[in-house]
C-alpha cells in the first residue's frame, strides 16, 4: 500500500482526498492548517494530522494542494522531509524551475486537475520535472486517475491546458445555466430544463470521446436541411459563440502565463 500525503483540504484538495482514499491501494494522510476542515475527511484509508511535517514524514508521495501564492513557501518549509520523495503540485502558473530552485534534485510533477474530480470524472494534465523517472510519472497518473482521466503534456502547454480543461467546467456550467433559462422561457420547469441541458451535454461529450466522428461531422448529422437545428446554429454563429469561447480560453491561458512570470 502506497502512502499519499495531501497538504491542503480545500475545494480541489478535498475532492482529491475523497477520490484517492476510495482506492484500497492507497492510504491517504491529510494536513490542513484548519484542522476542523481536514478532520471531516477522517475515516477508512485516511489519517488526519495536525502537523504538516508528520503528514509528509508518513507519505511516499506528497501532493501539494495549496494556493499558488503560498506553494513555494510551503515547499521550502517542508524541504528537509520531502527532498527524497515524489512531489505533485496542483498550483496554477508556478513553473517547475521555481520548485526545483528551492530543493536540489527535487522530484516534482506539476499537474492541473478540474472540478469534476469531485465525482471521479475529472481531467488532469501533468508535466514532469527534470528529476522525475518514468516510474514516478506512472505512479502520479495512478494516483490522479482515482479522480478521472490524466494526460501527460509538455510544460510549455500547461497554460493552454489550464484554460481548456482546468477552467472550462465554469464555461460549461454557464452554458447549462443559459440553456436552462431558455428552457424555462419556453415553458419547461427549471428542474426539467437543467436535466435536459446537462444530460445533452454529457451525452454529446461521450460521443466525441468515442472518437468515431469529428465534432463537426456530429454537428452536421443533427442539422437537417431547412430544419430547426441549423436555424439555432446560424444564430450561434451570428452572435459569436465560437469566437467567444476561443477568446475566453486565450485570455485564461494568458492569465496563467502572467502568474508563471511572477
Amino acid at each position: 500500500m502506497k502512502n499519499i500525503t495531501i497538504i491542503g483540504a480545500g475545494n480541489m484538495g478535498g475532492s482529491l482526498i475523497k477520490a484517492i482514499k476510495r482506492n484500497k491501494k492507497f492510504m491517504v494522510h491529510v494536513y490542513d492548517k484548519e484542522y476542523k476542515k481536514s478532520k471531516s475527511f477522517a475515516g477508512k484509508n485516511c489519517v488526519i494530522w495536525d502537523s504538516s511535517y508528520e503528514a509528509c514524514k508518513n507519505g511516499d508521495v506528497i501532493l501539494l494542494a495549496v494556493k499558488p501564492n503560498i506553494v513555494l513557501s510551503v515547499l521550502s518549509e517542508l524541504s528537509d522531509i520531502i527532498k527524497n520523495k515524489l512531489v505533485i503540485t496542483i498550483a496554477a502558473g508556478v513553473k517547475i524551475d521555481d520548485y526545483e530552485s528551492k530543493i536540489n534534485n527535487l522530484r516534482i510533477i506539476r499537474s492541473m486537475p478540474n472540478m469534476p474530480a469531485q465525482i471521479n470524472m475529472g481531467m488532469t494534465t501533468l508535466c514532469k520535472g527534470n528529476n522525475v523517472t518514468n516510474d514516478d510519472i506512472s505512479l502520479a497518473q495512478e494516483v490522479l486517475q482515482c479522480a478521472g482521466e490524466t494526460l501527460v503534456i509538455e510544460e510549455k502547454n500547461m497554460d493552454g491546458a489550464t484554460a481548456l480543461a482546468g477552467s472550462s467546467p465554469a464555461y460549461v456550467f454557464m452554458m447549462i445555466e443559459a440553456m436552462a433559462d431558455a428552457g424555462v422561457l419556453e415553458g419547461l420547469t427549471r428542474e426539467q430544463s437543467y436535466k435536459l441541458a446537462a444530460q445533452s451535454i454529457m451525452g454529446s461529450a461521450k460521443l466525441v470521446l468515442k472518437g468515431d466522428k469529428h465534432p463537426g461531422e456530429l454537428k452536421d448529422m443533427i442539422c437537417s436541411p431547412g430544419g430547426t437545428t441549423i436555424e439555432a446554429v446560424k444564430v450561434l454563429e451570428q452572435e459569436g459563440f465560437r469566437n467567444a469561447l476561443i477568446k475566453a480560453v486565450a485570455v485564461c491561458a494568458e492569465k496563467s502565463r502572467k502568474l508563471s512570470g511572477k
